[in-house]
């Protein structure tokens, strides 16, 4: 499979690629959301795996709201979803490492967390990242869980 995988942290990313890559997919690891629009509406992808929080990217903000927005943590994964399933991704994993105790917008994933939701015609889940050992993001069995 070409998997699309968005996290800001590179930890997680570099992971996410070893995991895969062993798995035998093809992956395209990003930190910035904006370019994985851009990418995802000019390339075929099979499936996306997204972190829930990254980092505001100035892009359309005005001046006032780039001094206050960029940098800040905000939920994009939840509108990654809906832009990446329009752009004709049909498998769409959103997955946070945070406690739901530390962020009001984690604590939304329990609504959701791991049933198989429907968005433009794609499977798409939110969900808590299960953990490997080295505490990062076990990337392989979130695309296992999308597959399923």
């Amino acid at each position: 499979m070409r998997v699309l995988l968005i996290d800001d942290n590179v930890q997680h990313r570099r992971a996410g690629m070893k995991q895969l890559e062993a798995l035998g997919h093809e992956v395209i690891a990003l930190s910035d959301y904006g370019e994985a629009r851009e990418r995802a509406g000019a390339e075929h992808f099979d499936a996306a795996l997204v972190d829930l929080l990254m980092p505001a990217e100035p892009t359309t903000l005005g001046p006032e709201a780039r001094k206050e927005f960029v940098g800040r943590e905000i939920a994009v994964g939840f509108p990654l979803v809906l832009e990446l399933t329009r752009l004709g991704i049909q498998r769409v994993a959103v997955a946070t490492d945070m406690n739901h105790h530390h962020h009001p917008m984690s604590a939304i994933v329990d609504w959701f967390d791991g049933r198989a939701l429907t968005a433009n015609g794609a499977k798409v889940l939110i969900m808590y990242a299960p953990m490997c050992k080295d505490g990062t993001k076990n990337w392989g069995r979130i695309l296992a869980d999308l597959l399923l």
